[in-house]
C-alpha cells in the first residue's frame, strides 16, 4: 500500500489520494506530498531530497505561487485547473547523461497525451510539449551533485489540462494550448496523473536499465521540428 502525505484540504486530496494505491510503477509514485498552494514543486522537492527522501517521491500541488520554467520564466499556476507536479530521482548516471532525463521525460508526456485524451501532442527540443505549435506541457529538471556523483535530479512538469482559454492571461492564449482545449470537456487530473506517472516510471526505467538509445527513436518520431527552421 502506498503512503500519503495529506497535507491539503479533503476537497483537493479527495482527487489524488488513491493515487500511491492503484499505481503499477516501480520507481515513481509511492508516496506523494499534496499541497493546496505551495511556492514551487521543485523548490520543495529539493528540501526533501536534502532531507534524505528517496526516489521517487512525489511533489503535487493544486497552484503555485513561484512556479517558474526554463531560464527561470514563470509558470502560470491557476489552481485546480492543471498539473504541476516534481519527482525525486536518484539515477546512477554520470553528470553528462543527465540531460538525457529531460528527454526521457518528454516521451513519457507524450506518450501519456496520445494514448489518454488523443491529443497530436509534439516534443519541442529541449523541454516542451506542443499541440499545433502551442505549449501544452513543460519540463524542468535540476541537478544536485555531490563531487562527481549525482546526488539527486528534480524532475518537474507543469501540464495544461483543465486550463480554458478564458482563464489564460491576454498573452499567453496566442501561444498556450490545453487538453481542454482540443477535447472540449474536462479531464480527470487524477486519471492523467497516475498515467503520466505509470509512463515516467516505465520510460525511467528504460532509461536506467538500457540507456538513452532504446528511447531515441520514439524521442525522434515525436519531434515536431524536423525540417523547420528555429532560432
Amino acid at each position: 500500500m502506498g503512503v500519503k502525505d495529506l497535507t491539503a484540504p479533503v476537497t483537493m486530496a479527495s482527487e489524488f489520494d488513491r493515487i500511491p494505491d492503484d499505481l503499477a510503477a516501480k520507481r515513481l509514485g509511492r508516496k506523494i506530498h499534496y499541497f493546496a498552494e505551495i511556492d514551487s514543486t521543485n523548490t520543495h522537492a529539493r528540501r526533501l531530497a536534502e532531507q534524505g527522501a528517496p526516489e521517487g517521491e512525489v511533489v503535487v500541488a493544486e497552484t503555485q505561487t513561484e512556479g517558474r520554467g526554463r531560464l527561470g520564466r514563470r509558470w502560470v499556476s491557476p489552481p485546480r485547473a492543471n498539473l504541476y507536479f516534481s519527482i525525486i530521482l536518484r539515477p546512477q548516471m554520470p553528470p553528462v547523461d543527465v540531460p538525457q532525463i529531460t528527454l526521457m521525460a518528454a516521451v513519457a508526456l507524450v506518450e501519456t497525451i496520445r494514448s489518454v485524451v488523443q491529443v497530436p501532442a509534439t516534443i519541442k527540443w529541449p523541454n516542451d510539449i506542443l499541440v499545433k505549435g502551442k505549449k501544452l506541457a513543460g519540463i524542468l529538471t535540476e541537478l544536485s551533485l555531490s563531487g562527481e556523483r549525482v546526488e539527486f535530479v528534480l524532475l518537474g512538469i507543469g501540464l495544461n489540462v483543465n486550463f480554458s482559454p478564458v482563464m489564460m492571461p491576454p498573452d499567453l492564449r496566442a501561444r498556450a494550448t490545453s487538453i481542454l482545449d482540443w477535447t472540449k470537456k474536462e479531464v480527470s487530473r487524477a486519471h492523467v496523473l497516475r498515467r503520466l506517472i505509470q509512463d515516467l516510471d516505465r520510460c525511467y526505467g528504460e532509461l536506467e536499465d538500457h540507456g538513452f538509445g532504446v528511447l531515441a527513436p520514439r524521442w525522434e518520431a515525436y519531434f515536431g521540428l524536423r525540417g523547420v527552421r528555429v532560432r
